[in-house]
């Protein structure tokens, strides 16, 4: 394989060493320049990783989703020996569609070679296309020895479902790709499409450029495509847009969608959803018509016949976003459009230029098509985030948008982004060293990232907000809903349990102060922590990782009556020394799941500069070792002793929820309230061996009770009593018998030694202890303390 990489440039001149032009000549080698540089980077960063594959593998995948192209992805490792290989796979199904994702990344050693050939990217299509065949036929399953793993999985949802409409095949590589490769959708069976996606270096850097603002879309309409946009600007009533409303003709528009594709949908909200749903169904057949199936028939649906120049009567329009335009003379018309993203009206664009792209379609037949647009110029940069979603809103929608894209502006959502903003996480010497970041709209990371506040850069960016510091809406909902005892729920998906999630926290009117939002941000370390420890650097769980993560936070919160003390885990989230933490390169979480497993030596790697013999600046990456002092720090904290009893249940909880009857799927069974219900029966009949540690947990008892005034001085009231009076009640009631039960006695000396241990009563202990002491009184006990 190494060969083929050698033998391949990409970029090497035709062989009498000329170029068709100078001009041509000159813009190759500047291309040439640019994705090498970027390459360099990137290399330099995978290189650092432990695992430079799985390194390449997340950040691409980060990049993808910020496109809106995949949603969750579930990683894996598959390579056999006879030309089937899977890293990664998802699997989204509604009403309208139901797609497979399959990825597969392969990571090219930067020393050995930049570029892959055509070639080699068809053979690695292969293999994943061989994964999906042999799930399908079933022939995968004799292959795949643990039938509990993630490759099971989606062998079986491969084979299981009753109609795939798409699979879309990605390959993930570090290479660089040839320019004019290119693979055409085609059809695997009736109904199913496969699509396919290269994302190399010069991909990733070009959705880099977008997300940074140093590649924007612009469109020049006069000399790309020898027309103009008839327009009428609107009057300026607003001091942050200006709006524009213009006819473009459909072909353009599919034209100008074929050469950007998914990246002048940038800002919308998700991506083409095929011709499943009514709305696109409606433009394909306004298009080129529609012969009616025996399926259709049976539906009542009937042929119709073509009606493109309706189109522009029937369809509800597109809008799009600006950083400029450009008018003609007379200015009735567009010229250029700079900064071009269509915010809705996604579905619109990608169908048609689907309709038009198709075979066998008379493409001078739809030269009667036009669509309406709005144009909106946003004048402030800094106004996009905020302006571009509510456009996204409250523009005409002509199918489902996803809840979570909306309902941005939600009180609790701004609290906890105005928290993230301004909360620093401290080190070991009470300094500041970094924060975390909630993104309230989709993308924000990555673009705060490219265009970073107050002068600062990218670098500071990153050093300020790291990238394992950063949570979603839908990851908040993941790990609030399994803390609130819901993991049934949290198997269920993102969408839906974000929709509920959003749905309770609205009712509540809870608001998220300072207190809250460290404990908030305590539960994201918690999930994040146990999402590490079952997976490549913990005990590597086979599958289901994510219905176990859900699982295991769910039971620790029943377990521990959410009295863990989650304020410890914020405080202590860098505990090691300062001048490491700053140097180290590997994450926190990583570090964490290697110590529970049992790990005594923990090594990073560090990049140094040196100059080769040839005069040449290059990288050496030197392996450097976690202090023991800073290791025994770690230990010492009480994420890493919660950890020490998640490896002491996870088997409880894994078994639970593998061993069901022949028949039923694993997923859906742990989506029923039944099995969270089942696990805490299970639970419950032998508590003592699954007995939470009292010094895990904080002496306020339950966290997420918000303590009224009131409660807060019956608290005061039961702490003014010295450890003495407790225990001498409890003396008291054995010579007067029958004037506390035993387990009244018992608590009384729980309270005493509470006190004397100088910890602090919760408001249930203290309400409790209180009206004892009534009861004793009026029995006759005195205080003679």
């Amino acid at each position: 394989m190494a060969d083929q990489f050698d033998d391949f440039d990409d970029f090497k001149p035709a062989d009498d060493n000329s170029y068709v032009s100078e001009a041509l000549g000159k813009v190759l080698e500047k291309e040439q320049s640019e994705v090498e540089s970027f390459k360099d980077g990137l290399d330099d960063q995978l290189m650092m990783a432990e695992s430079p594959k799985d390194e390449l593998t997340e950040i691409v995948v980060g990049y993808i989703q910020g496109v809106g192209d995949l949603n969750q992805v579930n990683l894996c490792s598959y390579n056999s020996t006879n030309g089937v290989a899977l890293d990664g796979w998802g699997f989204s199904g509604d009403d309208e569609e139901t797609t497979v994702d399959l990825l597969l990344t392969l990571y090219v050693d930067p020393t050995k070679s930049k570029r892959i050939s055509a070639s080699e990217i068809d053979r690695h299509f292969n293999w994943l296309q061989r994964f999906y065949d042999q799930s399908l036929s079933g022939s995968i399953f004799s292959k795949i020895e643990d039938d509990k793993s993630d490759l099971f999985e989606v062998a079986t949802l491969i084979n299981k479902t009753n109609h795939i409409d798409r699979i879309r095949l990605f390959i993930l590589t570090n290479a660089i790709m040839p320019n004019d490769y290119e693979k055409d959708t085609i059809e695997l069976e009736v109904g199913t499409t496969c699509e396919f996606y290269v994302w190399d270096a010069k991909r990733i850097m070009q959705q880099d450029n977008i997300i940074s603002g140093r590649n924007p879309i612009v469109v020049n309409f006069e000399t790309d495509y020898n027309c103009t946009l008839p327009c009428v600007k609107m009057p300026d009533v607003s001091d942050k847009v200006s709006c524009y409303l213009c006819i473009i003709p459909g072909i353009i528009l599919s034209q100008v969608y074929h050469k950007y594709h998914q990246q002048i949908l940038e800002m919308n909200v998700r991506t083409f959803l095929q011709f499943k749903g009514a709305s696109n169904k409606g433009i394909r057949d306004t298009l080129i018509g529609h012969h009616a199936t025996a399926a259709d028939i049976r539906k009542g649906i009937t042929d119709s016949d073509p009606e493109p120049d309706m189109f522009f009567s029937y369809n509800n329009g597109i809008s799009a976003t600006a950083s400029d335009v450009v008018l003609n003379e007379q200015k009735n018309a567009i010229v250029k459009i700079r900064n071009w993203q269509i915010v809705n009206g996604g579905q619109t664009t990608a169908a048609i230029s689907a309709v038009m792209n198709m075979k066998n379609v008379d493409i001078h037949s739809l030269s009667t098509v036009f669509v309406a647009m709005k144009v909106s110029v946003i004048k402030n940069p800094d106004d996009l985030t905020s302006i571009v979603p509510k456009i996204s809103k409250f523009a005409n929608t002509q199918s489902a948008i996803k809840k979570s894209d909306h309902n941005i502006n939600e009180p609790f959502l701004i609290d906890i982004e105005q928290r993230s903003r301004e909360e620093w996480v401290l080190n070991s010497n009470n300094k500041p060293i970094s924060k975390w970041f909630f993104e309230r709209t989709r993308g924000q990371y990555l673009d705060n990232a490219k265009h970073p506040a107050q002068g600062k850069t990218e670098k500071e960016f990153y050093a300020e907000y790291p990238k394992e510091q950063m949570i979603d809406k839908t990851f908040l909902s993941k790990f609030m809903m399994a803390w609130d005892q819901n993991p049934a729920l949290v198997c269920k998906g993102g969408e839906n349990n974000y929709s509920e999630f959003f749905t309770r926290t609205q009712r509540s009117g809870i608001r998220f102060d300072v207190t809250r939002y460290h404990r908030t941000i305590a539960k994201a370390i918690l999930f994040k922590a146990i999402d590490a420890y079952y997976g490549k650097d913990g005990i590597q769980l086979p599958g289901y990782k994510s219905n176990m993560v859900a699982y295991t936070l769910a039971l620790l919160s029943l377990l521990s009556d959410k009295s863990l003390n989650l304020d410890a885990i914020w405080k202590e989230q860098c505990v090691i020394t300062p001048s490491v933490y700053n140097e180290m390169t590997i994450s926190m979480f990583s570090v964490y799941a290697k110590l529970a497993c049992g790990a005594e030596h923990i090594t990073y790697k560090i990049k140094e500069p040196y100059t080769a013999a040839n005069g040449k600046r290059l990288n050496k990456y030197i392996p450097r070792e976690i202090p023991a002092e800073d290791i025994q720090k770690i230990k010492d904290t009480v994420l890493f002793k919660v950890l020490l009893f998640v490896k002491k249940i996870h088997t409880v909880i894994y078994d639970h929820i593998i061993k069901i009857k022949e028949g039923e799927n694993i997923n859906e069974w742990t989506k029923k309230s039944l099995c969270w219900d089942a696990l805490k029966t299970k639970i419950s009949v032998d508590r003592d061996k699954y007995q939470f540690p009292l010094s895990l947990c904080s002496a306020q008892g339950n966290l997420d009770e918000s303590l009224t005034e009131s409660q807060l001085k019956v608290i005061d009231q039961a702490s003014q009593y010295p450890a003495e009076t407790w225990l001498d009640i409890r003396s008291w009631s054995i010579e007067h018998p029958g004037t506390l039960t035993p387990k009244d006695r018992a608590f009384m000396g729980q309270v005493g030694y509470t006190v004397k241990a100088k910890k602090k009563l919760t408001f249930r202990q203290s309400k409790y202890a209180l009206e004892i002491l009534e009861k004793v009184e009026d029995a006759g006990w005195e205080d003679n303390k």
